[in-house]
C-alpha cells in the first residue's frame, strides 16, 4: 500500500501553508476546512494524527481571504469595554 502524495502530515502541511498548526484547527473549528475534503484522519480513531490535502486547503484558504473584510467579524474596541479609572 502506497501512502497519498497529495496527503500531507499536520506539521508539514501547516509549513508548506505558511501558518501554524494552531491555525489548522482554528480553520478546522471554524467550518473553513471540512473532513474528507480538506483533512482526514491517518486512521479510523478519533486519536490519529490529521492528514491535510494541501491543494484543496490551499483553493480554501484563497475563497476565505478573499472575503470582502467588511463582512468579517470586528473584534470589540477594548477602550469601550475596558475603560480606564483615573
Amino acid at each position: 500500500m502506497h501512502a497519498n502524495p497529495a496527503l500531507s502530515a499536520q506539521r508539514h502541511a501547516a509549513d508548506c501553508l505558511g501558518v501554524s498548526e494552531r491555525t489548522l484547527h482554528r480553520w478546522r473549528s471554524a467550518g473553513h476546512l471540512k473532513p474528507g475534503e480538506h483533512y482526514r484522519r491517518k486512521f479510523p480513531n478519533p486519536n490519529s494524527p490529521l492528514l491535510y490535502h494541501l491543494e484543496r486547503c490551499e483553493d480554501a484558504m484563497n475563497r476565505a481571504c478573499a472575503t470582502p473584510w467588511q463582512s468579517l467579524e470586528i473584534a470589540p474596541d477594548r477602550k469601550r469595554s475596558h475603560p480606564r479609572h483615573h
